[in-house]
């Protein structure tokens, strides 16, 4: 008969060392766990991950991290990994009128006066919204009193969100492989986010240096000293990206112009070269996918083979290749808003090219406001605070902090058909926001124009179809 057991409060690093001695001795995990103390973990893993390259082993580690106290903004670059599991505070069922926010260094007193501003309107369309839902949606007979407030905070919140600073701050706990991990910070110690290099700085120390967190005996002893101390800044990623830029600049020189944009395109993979540099380009700009596509497969042969040389020059001995080539079945190019580009965001078997925070990207509406007869000129209010932000004299790397949730983010979302099915049926339910509800219906409508047959088998919940009870 299988034997079969759990294991628990074994040391990551001690864990990923018994399960790499498995393909070389016979005995039991248990028996070799005994054995093995944090000394020789280090030691093996020193010859094998580091000395011989075997970076599976890496795999075998697990390593949960809380992550606290972090802006928005920054929580979304952190969960922008794709063998990545974890949650964030929600803003769904969490009140956050006064929550602290992330100030930058050397941040004016007129970062704090935007802060403020879209702090207290926050407040305005959390108080107004819910009155308008509790006239729209009476109690029902069935449902409790406290039931039935809790379910129409929820929804209120829903629009509330929409004027919260990428400033506030949030907390994230995750779950990912010493691999991941060690790449993750490569990544975030990348950026040109000062909050975020500090992030990933915080995270080396907390696996490397210091004691971790136990419910039970403390541990005493960082939980991977050894797989995640040669995590460092990415030189490859930072010139790549400087590179891409400056080749666009030379590329793209005439923006897209024509009828009003659709916030949902759905493009079908075409060859790995083309997919891939239009990708890659679309990570550094703020184009339309199709358009960039296009303009590229107008360039010559040479050209474009020009263009991949740099897409792989300085591609260092443990860089891997770049994620543009990645290429899925279906590409997806979704304007959408931050809130609900943060529920997207979780979404695992998806490759993500996330364009950067483009300040002139606008804010969108919720179409609630309306409906429910918001007593708020919501319109008028953002369009002014946009003047004022854009006009601002902030530093460049201090207004995206200042974006509320509102605004609108581009990125693609790369998948085969299954998980657009389930994206789509998990997304589109009653009980979830409608933002990403209207997304979700809006692509099953593209999948629909060019792959009915599959599109049929979705079990997509039509919009109108909306039980304000549902949670």
């Amino acid at each position: 008969m299988a034997k079969i057991y759990a294991v628990a409060n074994v040391p990551p690093e001690v864990s990923a060392y018994g399960m790499a001695k498995y393909s070389r001795s016979s005995a039991p995990l248990s028996d070799t766990l005994r054995e093995i103390s944090q000394e020789k973990a280090s030691n093996f893993l020193n010859t094998f991950y580091f000395s011989y390259g075997h970076a599976s082993i890496a795999d075998l580690a697990h390593i949960v991290l809380a992550i606290e106290d972090i802006s928005m903004l920054a929580a979304m670059t952190l969960v922008d990994e794709p063998l990545w599991d974890g949650q964030e505070r929600s803003t769904r069922y969490q009140n956050f009128l006064t929550a602290p926010y992330y100030r930058p260094r050397g941040a004016s007193a007129e970062f704090d006066q935007f802060c403020s501003q879209l702090f207290a309107f926050y407040g305005e369309l959390l108080q107004a919204s819910l009155e308008a839902l509790q006239i729209r949606y009476p109690r029902p007979e069935h449902m409790t009193s406290g039931t039935y407030q809790r379910t129409m905070q929820a929804r209120a919140l829903d629009i509330a969100r929409y004027a919260l600073p990428l400033a506030t701050l949030t907390s994230v706990g995750q779950v990912t492989s010493a691999r991941v991990l060690e790449q993750q910070i490569s990544r975030l110690l990348t950026s040109e986010y000062p909050e975020v290099r500090d992030m990933a700085q915080e995270m080396k120390i907390a696996v490397t240096e210091r004691a971790a967190f136990s419910l039970t005996e403390s541990l005493g002893q960082p939980l991977a000293p050894t797989l995640i101390k040669y995590a460092d800044a990415n030189p490859y990623l930072a010139d790549l990206t400087a590179r891409l830029k400056t080749l666009a600049n030379e590329i793209f020189r005439s923006p897209p112009t024509g009828p009003e944009i659709s916030p949902v395109d759905l493009f079908m993979a075409a060859d790995p070269i083309t997919d891939g540099l239009a990708m890659a380009f679309y990570g550094t700009t703020a184009l339309p996918f199709g358009w960039i596509r296009e303009r590229l497969r107008d360039l010559s042969t040479s050209v474009r083979s020009e263009l991949i040389d740099h897409l792989f020059q300085g591609r260092g001995a443990h860089d891997g290749w770049p994620k543009f080539f990645r290429t899925g079945t279906l590409i997806f190019d979704i304007l959408m808003d931050i809130g609900a580009f943060r529920d997207f965001n979780r979404h695992r078997r998806v490759n993500k090219v996330v364009q950067p925070i483009d300040i002139h990207q606008e804010f969108a509406e919720p179409d609630m406001l309306q409906e429910f007869a918001v007593p708020i000129n919501y319109h008028s209010w953002m369009e002014k605070y946009y003047r004022s932000l854009i006009s601002g004299t902030m530093a460049p790397l201090d207004k995206p902090y200042l974006l509320p949730l509102a605004h609108r983010r581009r990125a693609l979302f790369v998948m085969d058909p299954a998980q657009a099915a389930y994206i789509i049926e998990l997304r589109s339910r009653s009980a979830g926001h409608f933002s990403y509800r209207q997304i979700a219906v809006k692509m099953h409508h593209s999948l629909q124009q060019v792959l009915p047959d599959l599109a049929r088998h979705i079990r997509v919940t039509p919009f109108e179809e909306f039980d304000p009870f549902e949670r």
